[in-house]
């Protein structure tokens, strides 16, 4: 007898598309198959008209519910997490206090083991100075680094300068770890603020203009550069412009390893959206214009684009309000758990863009193999984790921010007209969200390790 049969369902890997059913037991995908098998199930679930998708692996999310609970708190976000498909977190350092100790890297993982509705990994921060207490978070499961080399948090996580990063790469290569960098020129953005302040700009643009291409590339370049000694696993996270794909694309086919990250807000919004969604397009790197947003979605489709992630993080809608009058009191972050994997069928898989299999590749099977974590995660091959997400993509509604799980409600696709979204689901067989809620209970979701 098996637990759960998801019967009739398209089953979507990242090379097919197979009408069956799928049978799960012990909280592991038990049999694939296109007849149903005479073996019965506990529990019969119709998947008649959707696709069946392997959970999201959603690579960078900051939830920063350590000391900052009106930012985010794990039992809340990680609901929010389960109703937009995602069904394994991977959450960032950056938190109260940050994760660049063992310490407090261990005061994480204690509560966020009796919190998360989702199963989880947790990164370590890779700051200067702390090499020592890296190599401990690495021994004690981490699921890879981020390291910054602009918009950090002065006393908190700080900048990583060129001689920093290399010692941090070739640490990264020791372990055998992932490391996330986030590749903006510090000094670069820091003049550009100075010269639009100084001439009065208080807009959405000044900020957008503030962080150019220019920059980003170059630290895009330099990244890749300096880690061309030790060739750590490198991954470029949030790639936001059509050059820097291309530079990190040409880099790996150099035989250089490293990957590329964009999210769905640099796909689906660009500068020109910028007077309307305002503060709430505050985010690093900017979106950029709608011509380039255009490229990226072909570079995607090329392969040249490895990963998706959503990036969720955020300030209070008070704090982003601020910005309306002066962009610069609002704080960088947008949300994105209930939004990713919506934002990318609707405008992606619907408007033909990329195919199911090509979502299926950067949301879930990519992803979990950058962070050794394939085939536990990322797929819905036999032995998998039952991790499951019922699609329907005729289903159609506004997003509505307000209506939000995570503790804070707002988001730069607030009013967005999404055609395709989750309909159900589940982490190790368990259904945690159906029909756009939370059905899951914080503690029920897992710490995950890097398979070694």
């Amino acid at each position: 007898m098996f637990d759960v049969l998801i019967k009739n369902a398209k089953i979507v890997s990242s090379q097919e598309i197979i009408e069956g059913n799928l049978y799960i037991r012990d909280e592991k995908i038990a049999a694939v198959s296109r007849e149903l098998l005479d073996e019965g199930a506990a529990k019969v679930i119709d998947g008649a008209g959707k696709y069946a998708m392997p959970g999201v692996v959603d690579e960078h999310v900051h939830i920063i519910d350590m000391g900052q609970p009106e930012l985010g708190k794990y039992e809340l976000d990680s609901g929010s997490a389960a109703v937009g498909g995602i069904t394994t977190v991977l959450e960032m350092p950056l938190s109260m206090p940050p994760s660049t100790t063992l310490e407090n890297f261990k005061k994480k993982e204690e509560r966020a083991g009796s919190a998360f509705v989702v199963d989880y990994g947790l990164y370590g921060g890779a700051v200067p100075g702390n090499l020592e207490e890296m190599y401990k978070i690495n021994d004690a499961g981490c699921i890879g680094f981020k390291a910054m080399m602009a918009g950090s948090v002065p006393g908190m996580f700080d900048v990583a300068d060129d001689g920093s990063l290399l010692e941090i790469f070739r640490a990264i290569k020791e372990m055998d770890s992932t490391i996330g960098v986030h590749a903006e020129n510090d000094a670069l953005i820091h003049i550009e603020e100075q010269h639009l302040k100084a001439a009065g700009r208080k807009d959405i643009t000044a900020y957008l203009d503030s962080r150019s291409e220019f920059q980003e590339n170059e630290a895009v370049r330099r990244a890749i550069y300096l880690n061309s000694d030790p060739e750590c696993r490198l991954i470029i996270v949030h790639a936001s412009n059509p050059g820097a794909v291309d530079i990190i694309h040409q880099a790996k086919a150099e035989g250089h390893n490293v990957h590329c990250e964009t999210g769905p807000h640099y796909l689906a919004l660009c500068k020109e959206d910028g007077p309307r969604v305002g503060p709430y397009m505050k985010f690093a790197p900017p979106a950029r214009e709608k011509a380039q947003t255009e490229i990226l979605w072909q570079q995607l489709a090329e392969g040249k684009i490895d990963t998706i992630g959503s990036d969720h993080g955020g300030h209070t809608k008070e704090n982003k309000e601020k910005g309306w009058a002066d962009i610069w009191q609002a704080g960088n972050g947008a949300l994105g758990l209930e939004t990713s994997l919506p934002v990318m069928l609707t405008e992606g898989v619907n408007k033909g863009r990329i195919t199911m299999q090509k979502l299926v590749e950067v949301m879930c099977e990519n992803p979990a193999k950058l962070f050794r974590i394939f085939p536990q995660k990322g797929t819905l091959q036999v032995g998998a984790d039952a991790d499951v997400v019922l699609v329907d993509l005729d289903k159609e509604y506004t997003v509505d921010a307000s209506k939000f799980h995570s503790v804070v409600k707002h988001s730069p696709f607030n009013g967005f007209a999404i055609k395709g979204a989750p309909v159900l689901t589940m982490v190790r067989g368990t259904v945690v969200a159906e029909n756009g809620e939370v059905v899951g209970q914080p503690g029920h979701g897992k710490m995950v390790r890097p398979i070694k």
